[in-house]
């Protein structure tokens, strides 16, 4: 049976049965070209010794033309005269004796004709003899370490000749096969076998092998056994029986791929309907398409926008036509052709394509700060008139925005990019979708740490980012039993020392004043912002009681809840400075402030609700860096005025932002 082995990839660009000539191959009036495909056993290298030998006949002479010294060498095409010829090929050097390296030749009659490609296939068979020694294990068990086979090439055992090298042979210590390369006279080998018993001293055995042929194995099998009166002998059993190796190595083009019409070397374009010769010397039983990633079974499967016409077993006209770049991505891509045969053979040929569609967003094209993004298509048709991006989030409406031509490519902006989204986008071209419709998952956005208030370090003071005004005298915070049987921030306004402290919670610090019963608060706290958030929720239940301390307000005391987003600015409330207080209307005037929302209102909750403080974003917000952010809560909005009620108090848990 032929053994078909692992084909050398070589870039070929021409059908192995094509009476055409690939535009690339420059050849005169009288020339012809030749396509010798070129494979090679697994063990065999594209450096081994290899020498490929091309010459013309004329008559009883053959002229050396063309002679290449390794795999690597062989051109795709050979351009000759017309006229007849012959190919050989050796693989590996002529050793008489080797261990390692086994000799093969082959060679190939074939005609060379005007304008006509000629694929050349030659069969490489062995030249070597195969000597196998095989130990049986009796003789390690039995015998002493060091024994030996050697088989020579000659007609008795002369040591001293082996030693000199005037006679060629292999020393066999282990069961293995030889190689051999008789010279032309001579036919015999001869075998001999030494080891010492640890009782019956020196062992020894031997016998000639004649009538040696090539490509022909044969063993002999050696056996420790015991005679009836107690000595001991070596069985030898000689296969007599001529194993004929059927060991070939095939130089045969490999499976081809070329375009009709055009040459498949240079770069194609999306919006043209090319076809493809696809051929082989053997049956093609597999025929795929990868784009993208992707293999498409164009041999046995209906492909969208490919065609195959099978012409017979070797040969099919694949067509490509523009509806295939719908499943292909915008911009340079590669479109690979993979073939094989029955034989063996195998052929992947890649062919590059300008694609028209839109290119893939990456992170660096959109901002979940800003909200924009940056959408790049490729435009390959020169007739387009009207180029623009499409893009919807979560399966929703589409939107559409005129793309311009910037630097070879057409590029256009979305807005409204927001966090933890699928986006879909795609191009459209004078009113039409054009190429692969692309998605795009952004990231979540991040929350504020302990936003749920599951985290404690002790009852009054929870984890994250979050302070409060508690003191010795008066515990305005504490925790409390949560909305989902966890735990939430309870807020209670008191009185204490003759003054009203509102309950609070808040990103930032405090800081008591003892002696003048005076605080300060600093609202805000480092915070890495991944995205533009655009309000703030939190579920609450509140009772608001009479304002009965104080003179800034009266009747029913109001609970607050305040986000302030910065570029790194914080703010101090100084309870002795009026001038200090966070005024809400004035909010967007402060220096430093992106963004800004609040609550403020008297009603009261029994039951847990939501609610969610919408946030305003300044002018220009899109080209500063948030940094610090400021969320706060308080049952008792007028609690820097020192004034509310003692009947005021408010539950909040799970504070969360909305991107």
């Amino acid at each position: 049976m032929k053994k078909i082995f692992a084909i050398l990839s070589m870039a070929i660009a021409f059908v192995a049965c094509s009476t055409e000539i690939d535009p690339a191959v420059d050849l005169t009036a009288n020339e012809g070209a030749v396509r010798l495909g070129v494979a090679f056993q697994q063990s065999i290298s594209a450096d081994e010794e290899v020498v490929i030998k091309i010459y013309k006949v004329e008559g009883e002479e053959q002229n050396l033309v063309r002679r290449y010294t390794s795999l690597n060498d062989v051109p795709e095409y050979l351009a000759l005269l017309t006229g007849e010829y012959v190919a050989k090929v050796q693989v590996g050097e002529k050793h008489i004796v080797s261990f390692d390296e086994k000799y093969y030749l082959g060679e190939k009659e074939f005609t060379v004709s005007k304008g006509i490609v000629t694929p050349v296939t030659v069969d490489c068979k062995i030249q070597s003899t195969i000597v196998r020694i095989e130990y049986d294990a009796t003789v390690a068990e039995k015998l002493n370490a060091g024994y030996f086979t050697n088989v020579s090439v000659a007609e008795s055992y002369n040591p001293t000749a082996i030693a000199s090298g005037d006679v060629h042979s292999l020393r066999y210590e282990e069961s293995k096969d030889g190689y051999f390369v008789l010279p032309a006279e001579q036919t015999t080998l001869f075998w001999h076998f030494e080891g010492e018993h640890p009782v019956e001293g020196a062992v020894m055995k031997e016998a000639k092998i004649e009538n040696v042929q090539p490509a022909v194995r044969y063993t002999v099998k050696l056996k420790y056994s015991k005679d009836a009166p107690g000595g001991i002998i070596i069985e030898a059993i000689v296969d007599e029986s001529i194993e004929e190796i059927e060991d070939t190595l095939i130089f045969s083009p490999d499976p081809t791929v070329m375009g009709e019409g055009f040459n498949e070397k240079e770069q194609q374009k999306s919006i043209d309907t090319l076809t493809y010769n696809v051929a082989s010397l053997a049956n093609i039983n597999k025929l795929t398409i990868t784009a993208d990633g992707v293999d498409f079974n164009i041999l046995n499967g209906n492909v969208a926008g490919v065609s195959v016409n099978k012409i017979d077993e070797l040969n099919y006209k694949v067509t490509i036509a523009p509806e295939f770049f719908a499943n292909v991505t915008g911009g340079q891509n590669t479109i690979s052709f993979n073939i094989e045969d029955v034989d063996g053979g195998k052929a992947k040929k890649d062919i590059q394509y300008n694609v028209q569609g839109i290119m893939p967003l990456t992170s660096g094209d959109y901002s979940l700060w800003s909200g924009k993004a940056s959408f790049k298509a490729n435009i390959v048709d020169a007739a387009a008139t009207s180029v623009k991006i499409a893009y919807s989030a979560n399966g929703g409406a589409w939107t559409e925005v005129e793309a311009t031509a910037n630097g070879g490519y057409y590029t256009a902006t979305g807005v409204g990019f927001a966090a933890e989204k699928n986006y879909s986008y795609k191009l459209v071209v004078n009113g039409a979708d054009s190429g692969k419709t692309l998605s795009v998952a952004t990231a979540a956005g991040v929350q504020l740490p302990n936003g749920d208030f599951e985290s404690w370090s002790d009852d009054k003071t929870p984890g994250g980012l979050w302070s409060s005004g508690n003191n010795s005298f008066v515990t305005l915070m504490k925790k409390a039993s949560g909305r989902n049987g966890g735990s939430c921030a309870f807020l209670d306004s008191q009185a204490a020392v003759g003054k009203f402290a509102a309950g609070n919670l808040f990103t930032g610090s405090f800081e008591m004043n003892i002696s003048t019963m005076s605080g300060k608060v600093t609202f805000g706290k480092d915070f890495a912002f991944n995205a533009k958030p655009e309000s703030v929720s939190f579920w609450m239940k509140n009772t608001q009681g009479q304002i009965n301390y104080g003179d800034k307000g009266s009747g029913t005391d109001k609970y607050t809840a305040m986000v302030l987003i910065t570029d790194g600015t914080t703010y101090t409330v100084d309870t002795t400075d009026e001038s200090s207080f966070l005024v809400f209307d004035t909010l967007g005037s402060k220096p430093g402030i992106i963004a800004y929302g609040y609550i403020n209102s008297d009603d009261s909750n029994a039951d847990w609700v939501e609610k969610t403080v919408q946030l305003t974003y300044v002018a220009g917000y899109e080209s500063k860096t948030p940094k610090k952010i400021s969320v706060s809560f308080t049952p008792s909005g007028y609690g820097d005025y020192w004034c509310g009620s003692t009947d005021s108090e408010m539950y909040v848990d799970d504070v969360r932002l909305n991107y």
